[in-house]
């Protein structure tokens, strides 16, 4: 008998084997118990719905906010909302790794988990799970004579640092995060870009104008007189080749004393054609900013300043409708609110119509604490919603990591360039 062979043999009681046991994620979720400190595969497909800096959250699907599909809910608690939220808590795992979350999107597969069980939904894994990546729908081409309306929340982009808004922004990240808004807007190639959360005052967008053109496109901004603050507001962007503002802007909810001033603006534009002449068709944008959510208690606590947003809206559409001397309107911005609370409802209520719940009622365009939903939206005025012709998401935010500092500086995506995903809104306008 060779000497390696005796050797293995004397050894063999004191050799400690691990078995990895082959399981379904529902049959370890009804016996956790069993598999706790055992090292399980599992063999259910599973999606990233969460991606942290040591972890991820995982679900055989993606998991919704209860309040974006919780009927009911726009007239208070509902037992719809309770029973997605336990639903969502007890299809997921938290698995602890070692994670590269700057290559990690939500929304990408994990096949043949292999980790530890430490406690019911938690488990840990000395190495990141390989992850296959879920490739994202193409940007489609704008038609002839059709007109691309972006909406978008681009996340405090401020030209002056070192106020309230911007104190944790460094002058280097700065000039990242403009290099990828500018790729990201040339991408999307719209003719209007209706902007949320830019600094109040000409500083931002001036400065995010200069950058656009130094590739020679013809863009501009809608001026509005406002001294530079550390404040957020909204914004047009647009191509002056393609459209033309006309009117004055108006606002409303003018809260000066408020961070948010204003929350809703509105512009007329006209469709130029090829040689630049106004073709007289024309629409309404609405760039619009809801009182955002509080983290540290329930949806409801800031629900009646939303709902006063939403009456200050719907006080101001009518009025910008005589103005601007056309009944095409087109709501755009962050809303704050998932498709089924109350403020969203009451617009809907108005006869503004969801668009994004006629063309893509099941996508979403913001990710939180791992659930995906429409804080972002798209509303149209009877008279605009046949001039629609396709609404959508365009995923290059929210599934990514959610800090800008987990980018290398040599990042040359556009990739989170903001929090939120923007709404691209292509229409053919029918001539007054």
């Amino acid at each position: 008998m060779r000497l390696r062979t005796l050797v293995a043999l004397l050894l063999l009681p004191f050799a400690v084997v691990t078995a990895v046991e082959r399981v379904s994620l529902s049959q370890l979720q009804s016996e956790w118990a069993k598999y706790q400190n055992q090292i399980v595969e599992i063999t259910t497909p599973l999606v990233v719905c969460g991606n942290y800096y040591d972890s991820l959250i995982l679900a055989p699907e993606r998991l919704y906010c209860p309040e974006e599909k919780a009927f009911g809910l726009a007239d208070g608690d509902s037992t719809a909302y309770w029973q997605i939220k336990q639903h969502n808590y007890a299809v997921s795992i938290c698995v602890h790794c070692r994670n590269a979350y700057y290559d990690v999107q939500t929304g990408d597969m994990v096949k043949g988990l292999k980790a530890r069980v430490t406690a019911p939904r938690q488990l840990v894994t000395g190495k990141a799970p390989r992850v296959r990546p879920v490739r994202k729908a193409a940007l489609p081409f704008c038609g002839k004579d059709e007109l691309r309306i972006v909406g978008a929340n681009i996340e405090n982009y401020f030209a002056d640092l070192g106020g309230y808004a911007s104190k944790k922004t460094t002058p280097e990240q700065l000039k990242m995060k403009t290099r990828k808004l500018v790729k990201a807007i040339r991408q999307m190639d719209g003719d209007v870009y209706a902007l949320c959360e830019m600094q109040k005052g000409d500083h931002a967008p001036r400065m995010l104008v200069e950058a656009l053109n130094r590739a020679g496109k013809h863009y501009a901004y809608v001026e509005t007189g406002w001294s530079n603050e550390d404040k957020i507001s909204g914004c047009f962007v647009y191509r002056t080749d393609r459209v033309q503002p006309y009117g004055e802007w108006m606002s409303a909810y003018a809260d000066t004393a408020g961070h948010y001033h204003p929350r809703m603006i509105a512009q007329g534009f006209e469709q130029l054609d090829r040689k630049g002449r106004p073709t007289g068709k024309k629409l309404i944008v609405s760039v619009n900013h809801f009182k955002s959510k509080s983290t540290r208690r329930r949806q409801y606590d800031t629900n009646a300043k939303r709902l006063e947003n939403a009456d200050s809206l719907l006080a101001m559409l009518p009025k910008a409708v005589e103005h601007f001397g056309d009944s095409d309107v087109l709501l755009l911005g962050d809303y704050n609110c998932y498709t089924q609370e109350q403020p969203i409802q009451r617009i809907v209520r108005a006869g503004y119509e969801d668009m994004l719940q006629v063309y893509c009622p099941d996508d979403y365009s913001y990710s939180y604490h791992s659930e995906t939903g429409y804080l972002d939206r798209c509303f149209a005025s009877p008279t605009m919603t046949t001039q629609v012709v396709r609404v959508m998401p365009w995923h290059v935010n929210a599934d990514w990591y959610y800090s800008h500092a987990a980018y290398k500086m040599r990042d040359k995506s556009c990739h989170r360039y903001a929090d939120h995903d923007p709404i691209i809104v292509d229409v053919k306008l029918r001539g007054n």
